[in-house]
């Protein structure tokens, strides 16, 4: 039998990324209120977004307001963030001599809603590799997908299928690690990390829209 040699894992350097499932009702009722504003030419001028984001796509509009609005998305987000916030402080008091964490002994972890938007992307569309600022956790919510994406993404015969997928970079790599991520888009499923980790959406080819809400979070 092996010795033991007291041997551990330390990780207190990973970043962490966590996924949930976003309540059915709450998919339904984003849908509901972006179709209602990208049916509008008036409204969906006023919210439009894409002056201050990073993605060459076809729809991007402002949703601050509306998230903020609705209950069940507002308990889901807060409910995931304070989640994600305790098993970060967690993995650091475990592999430390910590009482507690600086980033965390003042605060309430109350969790601020910075910015929401909607992002519509179409065959071609793409979001460059980028990161968000001005807050501490980055998010997405998949909404829609096009009816014959499972087809193109089944087809795709690269290394790593990448069609209409979401990628998380790290430039570090390590036995044991890796330094790309690949998420592919499921209706319902949703994803929260770090703001400052760099991550980018591939294009897709087929017909139909591929939907997914971001929101920029901050603790207080």
């Amino acid at each position: 039998m092996a010795t033991d040699y007291g041997m551990q894992v330390v990780a207190p350097f990973s970043p962490l990324i966590i996924k949930a499932t976003a309540p059915v009702s709450v998919v339904a009722g984003l849908n509901a209120r972006a179709d209602q504003i990208l049916s509008g030419q008036d409204e969906r001028r006023a919210r439009d977004w894409s002056q201050h984001l990073s993605g060459n796509l076809t729809t991007e509009i402002r949703m601050t307001d509306v998230i903020r609005q609705i209950p069940d998305l507002t308990d889901f987000l807060y409910d995931v963030a304070r989640t994600y916030t305790y098993r970060c402080e967690n993995a650091l008091l475990n592999y430390g001599n910590y009482s507690e964490t600086e980033e965390l002994k003042d605060k309430k972890l109350e969790i601020q809603i910075k910015e929401g938007w909607v992002n519509d992307m179409r065959a071609g569309d793409f979001n460059p590799v980028h990161y968000h600022q001005g807050c501490i956790y980055s998010c997405v919510l998949f909404l829609k997908i096009p009816d014959d994406y499972e087809a193109e993404f089944q087809a795709d015969k690269h290394r790593q299928n990448s069609v209409g997928c979401l990628q998380f970079i790290d430039s570090r790599t390590a036995v044991g690690t890796r330094n790309l991520f690949m998420v592919k888009p499921v209706v319902g499923e949703f994803y929260l990390w770090p703001s400052w980790m760099l991550h980018c959406v591939y294009p897709f080819r087929g017909a139909g829209v591929r939907r997914s809400m971001s929101v920029n979070m901050a603790l207080a």
